[in-house]
C-alpha cells in the first residue's frame, strides 16, 4: 500500500474517532443499510428498495501484474499514462417504473365509500345535508352552503353491504332515530364543516379516532390565533362574503374514542384557505401528524397594495398540496408546499385534492392520487404521485391511473378520488372514487333541474380497482437487471407479483450483504425461471425455496426479459 493511501485511511480513522464519544450514544436514528421492513411485502411505488448502483475505474495492467497492483483503483493511482475499464456493479438497466389503471367499479345500491379498515371491519364516516325544516338548536342558515355538512356513520363487514346504526346521539328534523355523529352547526356555532376526513391514531386509546376538516372561523377565534402564532396565519383564508354568509376559514378538529362519540377541539389546528378535501394520519416513525392540505402557489403583492382586489390572488394563484405537521393534533405547523404546477406541466393545469395515503398494511410506502384540474377542458383525471419518505414527491410515470370516461358518460367530465387505499376481499386494493359528467364548474350540478349539457345523465360513485399490489409496475419491455437495498428477511422464502410473457422470465439470485457474493446454490445460473402470471409466484433455485440467508440481511438480485414485477413478499 501507498503511503498516500495509508495516509488516506489514518484519517478516515481519526475522523471516526472524533465520533464515539458520549455525543454518539445520543443519536438514536441511523441511515443506510441493511433496513428493517414494516411489512412482509416490497412493492415498487418508488425507487426506494432499488439500488442505485456504482461503478468503478479499473487501470489496465500488464499481464503479468500481481494481485495487488490489479486492485489499485483508477482514482486513487491514476496518472492518465495508462487506460481503464469502467465496470459497473448492481447498476440498473432496462427498467421502469409504470402505473398501471385501474378499473372503475360503480357502487352497487346501497353501497358507499368506506374510509377506514379497523377493527375488523371497514367504517365510513360520509356527510349529508342539513334538512330543510328550522331546527331551534341549529345555527345552519347562517353558515355558507357547502360548509354546513353533518357526518353520519356506516360500518360493513366486507365494503359492499353496509350497517347504518340508529344511534339516538344528534338531533335531526326533529328526532334523534339516526346515524349522525357530527354537527358542527349545533349550540350556536357557525363553525360548520367542510373538506374533512377521519384517520386511526395508533398512538392513542382515548383519541383513537380523529377528525380533520375546514370550518368557518369567528373573528374572536382568529385574533385569538393570531396573537398566540403571529407568523402562521394564512391572511388568504380571510376572503370577502359569499352570497351574504361569511366565508372565513380554518382548519379545525374533533376527537372520540370510538369513532362515533365525538368532542370537537375548541381551537383552530391552523389558519388556512384548505378548501378542498384535506387529509391526515399519524406517522409512527416520526411520532408525529402530518396533514395534506390545499395551499396556494401565489406570489406576494406589492407593498401597500393590500386592499386592493382583496380576492385577487384567486385568479392568478395555483392550487397546490401543502404539507403540515403537530405532535399533539392541537396545533399544525404552517403548511410548505410540497406538489404544485411544475415546468413539466402544462401552466393551466393545478392540483386540486391530494388524496394522500399509504399501501394497504405498509405505513411507511406513501402514495397520493391527486386530481389534477385542467382549466382548458374544466375537467381531469387522477394520477398517482410517490415518495419514499412521505415528503418529497414526484409522478409516476404512465397515464391517468383513474381515467375520465367518454363524453356524456356518468363519468365523462372529471374524476376525484378520497379515502384511503383499503385492501378487499377477492385480492383487490381498491379507493373510492366519485365523477361527473358535466365539467366541474359548469352551471348544472342540481341533477333534477340540469336542462344543459347531459341532462338525465347522474354522475358515479365507485371504487378504483386494481388486482392486490398492482398499483405500480416494474416493467422491463427487454433484456434487464437490477438489485434491492439490504433488507433483513421477514421469512426464509419469497414469491413474486408479476406478469412474464412466455417469451420472457424473472430469475433471482440472494446476495448475503457485506461478503460481495451470491449465496451458495443462490447464484442466477441456480435460479429456475419464472414465467406466466400471478399474484404469489414462488422463487425456487433447482427446486429449493429457501433464502439460506441464515439470519443475515440480503441483497436480493433480479434479471428480467419482457416482464412486469409488482411486488416480493417473504412468507
Amino acid at each position: 500500500m501507498t503511503r498516500k493511501l495509508t495516509e488516506s485511511l489514518v484519517h478516515v480513522s481519526l475522523v471516526a474517532v472524533l465520533f464515539t464519544g458520549p455525543a454518539l450514544a445520543q443519536v438514536d436514528r441511523f441511515y443506510g443499510e441493511p433496513i428493517e421492513l414494516k411489512s412482509n411485502f416490497i412493492y415498487f411505488t418508488s425507487w426506494k428498495y432499488v439500488r442505485q448502483g456504482s461503478f468503478s475505474w479499473q487501470i489496465e495492467h500488464a499481464p503479468n501484474a500481481t494481485e495487488e497492483e490489479k486492485n489499485v483503483g483508477a482514482w486513487l493511482e491514476g496518472d492518465g499514462t495508462r487506460p481503464a475499464r469502467f465496470i459497473p456493479q448492481d447498476m440498473p438497466r432496462g427498467i421502469r417504473l409504470v402505473a398501471q389503471p385501474a378499473e372503475k367499479v360503480p357502487f352497487q345500491p346501497g353501497q358507499i365509500a368506506a374510509q377506514v379498515f379497523d377493527e375488523g371491519k371497514y367504517k365510513s364516516w360520509y356527510t349529508m345535508g342539513p334538512c330543510a325544516e328550522p331546527e331551534a338548536y341549529s345555527a345552519k342558515d347562517r353558515i355558507l352552503p357547502g360548509y354546513n355538512a353533518h357526518i353520519a356513520y356506516a360500518e360493513s363487514a366486507d365494503g359492499m353491504t353496509w350497517d347504518y346504526p340508529k344511534l339516538g346521539l344528534i338531533d335531526y328534523a326533529g328526532n334523534k332515530d339516526n346515524n349522525i355523529v357530527f354537527r358542527g352547526d349545533l349550540d350556536g356555532s357557525t363553525r360548520g364543516f367542510h373538506g374533512g376526513s377521519v384517520f386511526v391514531d395508533p398512538s392513542s386509546a382515548d383519541e383513537r379516532y380523529k377528525m380533520f376538516y375546514l370550518g368557518i372561523i369567528t373573528d374572536d377565534e382568529w385574533n385569538a390565533y393570531a396573537a398566540k402564532y403571529p407568523d402562521e396565519v394564512d391572511t388568504m383564508a380571510r376572503r370577502q362574503d359569499v352570497g351574504g354568509f361569511r366565508c372565513v376559514v380554518a382548519v379545525f378538529g374533533a376527537v372520540s374514542p370510538d369513532g362515533i362519540h365525538w368532542t370537537a377541539l375548541p381551537e383552530p389546528l391552523m389558519v388556512q384557505h384548505a378548501d378542498t378535501l384535506n387529509t391526515c394520519s399519524y406517522d409512527a416513525d416520526r411520532k408525529e401528524y402530518v396533514a395534506f392540505v390545499r395551499a396556494w402557489q401565489v406570489n406576494e403583492k406589492a407593498p401597500d397594495m393590500d386592499e386592493i382586489n382583496p380576492d385577487g390572488w384567486i385568479a392568478v394563484g395555483r392550487r397546490s398540496i401543502g404539507r403540515s405537521v403537530s405532535k399533539d393534533f392541537r396545533h399544525f405547523s404552517k403548511p410548505e408546499i410540497v406538489v404544485s404546477t411544475g415546468a413539466d406541466m402544462a401552466p393551466s393545469h393545478l392540483f386540486y385534492t391530494n388524496c394522500k395515503t399509504t399501501l394497504p398494511g405498509i405505513p411507511d410506502n406513501h402514495v397520493m392520487f391527486p386530481w389534477i384540474w385542467e382549466l382548458e377542458s374544466d375537467g381531469g383525471a387522477t394520477w398517482l404521485l410517490s415518495s419514499v419518505d412521505g415528503r418529497l414527491w414526484s409522478r409516476v410515470p404512465g397515464d391517468p391511473i383513474v381515467d375520465v370516461g367518454a363524453p356524456g358518460s356518468p363519468s365523462g367530465g372529471y374524476v376525484v378520488c378520497s379515502g384511503n387505499l383499503l385492501e378487499y376481499p377477492g385480492e383487490k386494493w381498491g379507493l373510492t372514487y366519485g365523477a361527473n359528467p358535466i365539467p366541474h364548474k359548469y352551471p348544472g350540478r342540481n341533477f333534477d333541474k340540469r336542462k344543459g349539457l347531459f341532462p338525465g345523465v347522474p354522475g358515479e360513485g365507485g371504487i378504483a380497482m386494481w388486482a392486490k399490489g398492482r398499483l405500480v409496475a416494474l416493467q422491463c419491455d427487454e433484456e434487464g437487471e437490477f438489485a434491492t437495498v439490504a433488507v433483513l428477511p421477514r421469512a426464509e422464502r419469497i414469491r413474486l407479483n408479476a406478469s412474464v410473457k412466455p417469451t420472457g422470465y424473472i430469475k433471482v439470485a440472494v446476495r448475503r450483504f457485506g461478503t460481495g457474493e451470491d449465496v451458495a446454490g443462490r447464484t442466477f445460473n441456480d435460479a429456475d425461471r419464472i414465467v406466466g402470471d400471478g399474484l404469489a409466484m414462488p422463487v425456487t433455485w433447482q427446486g429449493e425455496d429457501s433464502l439460506k440467508h441464515e439470519g443475515s440481511a440480503v441483497i436480493l438480485r433480479f434479471q428480467l426479459r419482457q416482464a412486469k414485477l409488482y411486488g416480493v413478499e417473504f412468507f
